[in-house]
C-alpha cells in the first residue's frame, strides 16, 4: 500500500475499475486507510482481492458471495460466505479472495489500520454486523455495536437518537472516519457551523473539533472508524459564558 502525508479531499480520488465501476480513495495515511468501491454486476460480476495488509470489508449497499482462498505457499483451504447490506468481515493480509455480485449494484468499503495483529483476527472470516454483536447504551443514549475492536483501533455502528446534539470535542490521539448509513448525519466545526457528512464520509483528524447532531425526527446510523488511543481520548471544549457589560 502506498501511504501519502495527506490523503483527505473533498473530491476522493478515483479510479476505473470497468465501464462503470469505480473505486474511491477516501483517505491513505499511516494509520488508516479508507477506499469505497461502487460495482455493477453488467460490468464486473466478480473481482478479486490480494491485499498486502489485513483489509475490513464493510458492505454499504447490497448483497455480494464472498469466497477466500488460502494464503500464499499454503495449502487450499477455501472458504465461503454471503454478505448483506451493513455486515463487514475481516480479510486477512495474503489471502487471494473473490466476490460475487448478487444484486445489480453493490458498494462496499475497505479500511485498513495501522499493525492489525493476526492474533486479533482469529476466525477472521466471520460476519460481523449490529445483528451478530450485543449493543452497549454510550454517552447521551448513543447505541453502539462494536464490530471489532483492538490495539490498532475500533470499528463500531452507532445509533444517535431523533433531535440528538452534543457538545463540541476533539480526540486527543485519535483520527477517525464517519460514514453515514441511515439519515442525514450533521457535523459541526469550530465555528459550531453545522452541515451536512458527505455521502462518502468524512474523516476528521486528532485535535479537529466535532460535534455530531441529528435533528430529525427519526434515528440515524453511522459507521465510526477510530484509530488507536495512545493517551486520554475523547476532550470536551467547553465554552466561556459571555460577560455581560453594565
Amino acid at each position: 500500500m502506498v501511504n501519502l502525508t495527506d490523503q483527505n479531499t473533498l473530491d476522493p480520488m478515483n479510479y476505473n475499475l470497468g465501464e462503470s465501476s469505480k473505486h474511491f480513495i477516501i483517505h491513505q495515511q499511516d494509520d488508516l486507510f479508507i477506499a469505497h468501491e461502487h460495482l455493477f454486476q453488467t460490468d464486473i460480476p466478480t473481482r478479486f482481492y490480494h491485499h498486502q495488509a489485513d483489509t475490513f470489508l464493510f458492505l454499504i449497499k447490497g448483497e455480494l458471495y464472498l469466497q477466500q482462498g488460502a494464503q500464499q505457499n499454503l495449502q487450499s483451504n477455501e472458504q465461503e460466505t454471503a454478505l448483506k447490506q451493513h455486515q463487514g468481515i475481516w480479510l486477512e493480509a495474503h489471502t487471494i479472495n473473490s466476490i460475487t455480485l448478487l444484486t445489480p449494484t453493490v458498494e462496499l468499503c475497505l479500511i485498513r489500520l495501522k499493525n492489525t495483529e493476526q492474533t486479533e483476527l482469529r476466525g477472521s472470516f466471520k460476519k460481523i454486523s449490529s445483528g451478530t454483536v450485543e449493543s452497549i447504551l454510550g454517552r447521551s443514549h448513543i447505541k453502539t455495536w462494536p464490530l471489532w475492536h483492538g490495539k490498532a483501533g475500533q470499528i463500531t455502528i452507532e445509533l444517535y437518537p431523533p433531535q440528538f446534539k452534543e457538545t463540541l470535542y476533539y480526540q486527543k490521539s485519535a483520527t477517525q472516519y464517519l460514514l453515514p448509513l441511515s439519515g442525514i448525519t450533521f457535523i459541526s466545526n469550530e465555528n459550531k457551523i453545522s452541515k451536512p457528512c458527505p455521502s462518502f464520509g468524512k474523516v476528521l483528524a486528532r485535535r479537529e473539533p466535532r460535534a455530531i447532531s441529528n435533528p430529525n425526527s427519526e434515528s440515524i446510523t453511522v459507521l465510526s472508524v477510530m484509530t488507536t488511543q495512545k493517551t486520554i481520548g475523547r476532550v470536551l471544549l467547553l465554552t466561556k459564558p459571555e460577560t455581560k457589560i453594565r
